[in-house]
């Protein structure tokens, strides 16, 4: 990592927060100071000692954690351990090489065309690889980070409207964004983290956002495939360089990438160097990558299979629903019964939905609330929602 900080320009911008910035000569200082060889604990806030104490991990050997402490110390020679986000089940801890973090970043670079000369907002947990991900994509590419210490709306998108030119966020946080335009002058906004909802890309593009869907994970290291810039609008994602989709016969997505983790804390390395993932998708026909919802959250109700996430979007397209969740509860008739958790929406909501889907498609228990529960990083916080629910 440090020699990732010293072939850049000494004197170019690597880091701005708060008004202060820190050059790539100031910041390669700053990493050496920090250096060891140790394994090392790092609980990251959005602020530049989080920042440079997770390069000085990376560049002094060892595995440097991310988040919680493991069970085991087992890391099998990692570079880096990040937690999952624990949206479907207890987070694990994911073992990062050196070499997967490099194809990582260069892979993205190559697809976006991002280099020294792009500025990338950072308003992302740095205890994910939403958030560390762009830390070290820039330090690859000699890049700058603009750093805020929270995601707040009116800030960001008032960041949005200076020299940045790369933003990355979760569809929750887009939406929060859409009410703070218009905007102009990015060259990309990355959407990922869970499922788009139908219509939110077309309301980002009025507001002049560069939207590119993208579909990652922490195994990968961040982005396997976006969206191609310039590219017609929709709701798929093109594989990056290096990376190589096919779909299961049950659905779910594999991959094959120099940036997929070889395994797990406390696991063997995994035997295949193809990664089976528990998300379902199709290929079309150019091999953009279609990303259709969680196996893994598919609830079995009647003896038939649903996808939360398809039932999601429906609710989702009424006027007046804010947000909703969709999970499967324990009930003695249908083995599993759909429960909707919801944001707004009229008293008749379960009528709108029943047009729109088949019966067994349509969710038996509906639950309104103030907000649902996400994690950290804005995702449906599908265990916390099931606890409601029943």
């Amino acid at each position: 990592m440090i020699e990732w900080l010293r072939r850049a320009d000494p004197d170019r911008r690597f880091l701005e927060f708060n008004g202060r910035s820190w050059t790539y000569g100031e910041s390669a200082v700053e990493v050496e100071a920090r250096v060891t060889r140790l394994p090392r604990l790092i609980q990251p806030s959005l602020d530049p000692e989080s920042v440079f104490d997770l390069l000085a991990g990376l560049a002094g050997g060892g595995a440097t954690v991310v988040g919680p402490q493991p069970e085991s110390t087992t890391a099998g020679g990692a570079a880096l351990v990040v937690f999952t986000s624990g949206s479907t089940g207890p987070p694990k801890g994911v073992r990062l090489s050196l070499l997967n973090l490099q194809a990582a970043a260069s892979a993205s670079a190559a697809h976006l065309g991002h280099d020294q000369d792009d500025d990338w907002l950072l308003a992302m947990p740095l205890h994910h690889v939403g958030g560390i991900s762009i830390v070290v994509r820039q330090a690859y590419t000699g890049g700058s980070v603009t750093m805020l210490p929270r995601f707040d709306p009116a800030e960001v998108a008032n960041v949005m409207r200076g020299r940045v030119t790369m933003v990355s966020v979760v569809p929750t946080m887009l939406s929060r964004l859409l009410d703070h335009g218009p905007f102009s002058g990015l060259r990309a906004v990355l959407v990922g983290g869970g499922p788009i909802p139908s219509g939110l890309l077309e309301r980002a593009v009025e507001t002049g956002l560069p939207v590119l869907p993208t579909y990652g994970m922490t195994e990968t290291f961040g982005q396997v495939a976006t969206l191609r810039p310039h590219a017609p609008l929709a709701y798929e994602a093109h594989p990056l360089p290096g990376v190589e989709v096919r779909v299961e016969p049950d659905g779910r997505i594999a991959l094959q990438s120099p940036q997929i983790s070889s395994g797990y804390v406390g696991e063997a390395d995994r035997p295949d160097s193809w990664f089976v993932t528990n998300d379902l998708g199709e290929l079309g026909d150019d091999g953009a990558l279609r990303v259709l919802g969680r196996a893994d959250t598919m609830v079995v109700t009647g003896g038939e299979n649903v996808s939360p996430e398809s039932v999601e979007a429906v609710v989702r397209q009424h006027p007046r629903v804010e947000d909703a969740v969709v999970v499967g509860v324990p009930d003695t008739e249908w083995g599993q019964m759909l429960a909707c958790l919801h944001q707004g929406g009229p008293d008749d909501l379960r009528d709108w939905v029943a047009q729109r889907l088949p019966g067994f498609m349509v969710p038996k228990r509906w639950i309104r609330v103030d907000s649902l529960p996400v994690t950290s990083i804005g995702k449906p916080d599908r265990e916390a929602a099931r606890r409601l629910a029943e």
